[in-house]
């Protein structure tokens, strides 16, 4: 037998190794494929992703040569074809499990490889245009919804959420540019780790929350991740603290709240199972300084084969707020509510409507009880993006429409579970969870609005002679308690302003001495930075004039230049003149026209007794008896002020010469 030539020989042995390679990487191309699917069914994206990135980094090097396959090459431990997803299919789900994940920035990739595969996976470009509205790249995201609504030919929900989508980053642009965004303050708290921290509450002055931080006395073999529940304290920075209570096998917990006492518990309980999430409401009660292991809450709340979760018990034990997706609702998760009785047992659970609730998901509800409003989160309304928190006012039975709490409280990414540390104005202090500032999770932060004091400015007047009045007193009070909330004088020109809080009702009372009171209830409709102005005229003394045959000059009578027809302007304080003569029906006036020097005498003269004669037939129009009132014109005979001054014309005095005077004869 001839020996095969050298050259030919290590051909072989190459193409033998070659071939070894090929079908020993192509098995293991098919245990990362087929791990990645039994964990993807599972629910475990976490893994599902580990293993569909083996074997798409193993992979793309045989894919571009020949287009490898794992279900062509592969077989099962029996010799068996065994099908498991193509390289196609496994870019999708990496894509999917890490949005599953809500790491958009890893799942973004993926998707747009997907989005290549000549329309094999529709729905790419859309999850992709939503990982770029995620990882803030709003113009391309703006592109790519625009793109698949063009392409998507289907009318379904997806199609109506892009076009909501392009609606969000509209309602974005226009929250970036508010005028106030200077009085918020957003911070991460020092509390965040690793892993996923969430849903503050606050009892007994402490911070509960939830966490998957690593446990480091998980036992051997045990998910260290778990979602759990922990504390610290509030003032004093204390140490965080994992709540002592039992949790089953694969079990997590999930937004824990408490009686105001600190007592009870009421806690969600879940688990996975083939990828579908299994959520029920529990309750513990604290004895000995333990909780007692959780248990099953009776009644409404929880539907076997649907998730229950996120419960809320409001202040005063009465009520018990959930989310679920059991049959009946609007959407996928709708907001419930349940009456509490005074031994503690649940009534019936009651949806709380379209009003609140959408076709997509509304979840996890907070009732801040000093202003009566309710808080929760919803990707099913138009707002930054994802999850945002919104808020109704009103009652058990009735809810205002929700409003956006807007940029920055909320995000582009999800923005979910709110708490309140102040007892009277929401925004003060509050504690809530966001993956904002993450790849993949939420994380805890706090945040406060400073709130502007609003301001309330006017002036004070007379109301007969709309003369200013300085020195009046101007007095604020709360009207719910008569307490006083600030004192002030008016200045020299009889202005005011007052500060109260944004949100104040006010009683305003303005005071002279010799005129009556008056009173001015100013409701809070006045945004925050506004100024207010309040003109109050006070009525003057019973006899509004020191002593009888004394002239009163008559301020803001108006006539045109060389004129002795009134102008509108003049009415106001004409009709007070009236007012005037109608309270006192036995007073007579003398009303007297007076001018400066320019011109005739003549002229001036009958100038001032036409314009005392308008004033006259104003008032005689109106009611009042002409044998009451006397016109008389002095022309320029009275003056008051010097209608030149050395020789050189001097206009304050001349102005202070053209004037109308009303003078009391007799009550």
């Amino acid at each position: 037998m001839k020996k095969l030539h050298k050259p030919l020989t290590r051909v072989l042995l190459i193409v033998m190794i070659a071939f070894l390679y090929s079908s020993t990487y192509a098995q293991f191309a098919y245990n990362y494929a087929k791990a990645g699917d039994d964990y993807y069914r599972k629910g475990d994206y976490y893994s599902a992703a580990q293993y569909y990135e083996k074997y798409l980094n193993g992979s793309k090097a045989k894919a571009n040569q020949d287009g490898f396959d794992p279900y062509v090459l592969a077989k099962g431990s029996k010799g068996e074809k065994v099908k498991t997803s193509n390289r196609n299919e496994i870019v999708f789900k990496t894509g999917e499990s890490y949005r599953l994940l809500n790491n958009h920035v890893k799942a973004e990739p993926y998707y747009l490889e997907a989005t290549k595969f000549e329309g094999q996976y529709p729905l790419a470009r859309y999850w992709y245009a939503k990982s770029l509205r995620a990882n803030s790249k709003f113009d391309e995201a703006e592109a790519e919804f625009k793109t698949f609504l063009k392409e998507y030919a289907t009318e379904d929900n997806f199609k109506a959420d892009a076009d909501k989508e392009l609606k969000n980053l509209e309602f974005r642009s226009a929250e970036l540019k508010k005028a106030d965004l200077y009085l918020y303050k957003v911070d991460k708290m020092s509390l965040n780790t690793s892993g996923a921290n969430s849903a503050p509450t606050i009892v007994n002055n402490t911070l509960v929350f939830n966490s998957t931080r690593q446990d480091e006395k998980a036992a051997s073999g045990k998910n260290p991740y778990i979602n759990n529940i922990y504390q610290t304290g509030l003032t004093n920075g204390g140490n965080v603290v994992k709540f002592d209570i039992a949790l089953g096998k694969d079990e997590h917990f999930e937004r824990p709240s408490f009686t105001e006492d600190g007592q009870k518990m009421y806690v969600t309980k879940w688990s996975l199972s083939e990828s579908k999430k299994s959520a029920f409401i529990y309750v513990s009660i604290k004895k000995n300084n333990k909780w007692s292991d959780p248990v099953l809450l009776e009644g409404t709340v929880n539907t076997n084969g649907y998730s229950s979760q996120q419960p809320y018990v409001t202040p005063d034990g009465k009520f018990l707020y959930f989310a679920s997706d059991k049959p009946g609702g609007y959407g996928k998760m709708d907001i419930y509510v349940a009456p509490i009785s005074e031994d503690g047992k649940i009534g019936e659970a009651t949806n709380l409507g379209s009003e609140i609730n959408t076709a997509d998901d509304d979840e996890a509800p907070y009732y801040f009880a000093p202003s009566g409003i309710l808080v929760f989160s919803s990707n099913g309304r138009v707002g930054m993006g994802g999850f945002d928190f919104y808020q109704s006012k009103g009652s058990v039975s009735t809810w205002g429409k929700p409003e956006n709490m807007g940029y920055p409280i909320n995000s582009v990414k999800d923005d979910i579970y709110l708490v309140s540390l102040s007892a009277k104005h929401l925004l003060d202090t509050i504690y809530f969870s966001s993956d904002r500032g993450s790849e993949c999770c939420l994380e805890l932060f706090a945040a406060n609005k400073i709130r502007p004091k609003r301001i309330i400015a006017g002036k004070i007047i007379d109301c007969l002679t709309a003369a200013s009045m300085p020195n009046a007193t101007i007095k604020a009070y709360d009207p719910a308690n008569e307490n006083l909330i600030t004192s002030v004088q008016t200045d020299e020109m009889g202005r005011y302003n007052v500060s109260v809080e944004d949100d104040q009702d006010v009683k305003l009372t303005a005071e002279a001495e010799g005129y009556t009171p008056k009173v001015i209830d100013l409701k809070k409709t006045a945004p925050a930075d506004t100024l207010v102005n309040v003109a109050v005229c006070l009525e003057p003394p019973e006899k509004p004039f020191e002593a009888e045959n004394k002239p009163v000059i008559i301020d803001n009578i108006y006539f045109d230049f060389d004129q002795a027809v009134l102008k509108p302007e003049s009415f106001q304080v004409l009709d007070s003149v009236v007012g005037l003569m109608e309270r006192y029906p036995t007073m007579v006036l003398e009303v007297s026209g007076h001018t400066d020097s320019k011109g005739s005498d003549e002229h001036n003269q009958k100038l001032s007794e036409d314009r005392a004669k308008a004033f006259v037939q104003y008032v005689i129009g109106k009611g009042i008896d002409a044998a009451r009132l006397e016109a008389k014109g002095f022309g320029e005979t009275r003056p008051i002020a010097p209608n030149t001054i050395n020789g050189k014309d001097n206009p304050p005095g001349r102005d202070k010469n053209r004037r109308t005077e009303i003078k009391v004869l007799h009550y």
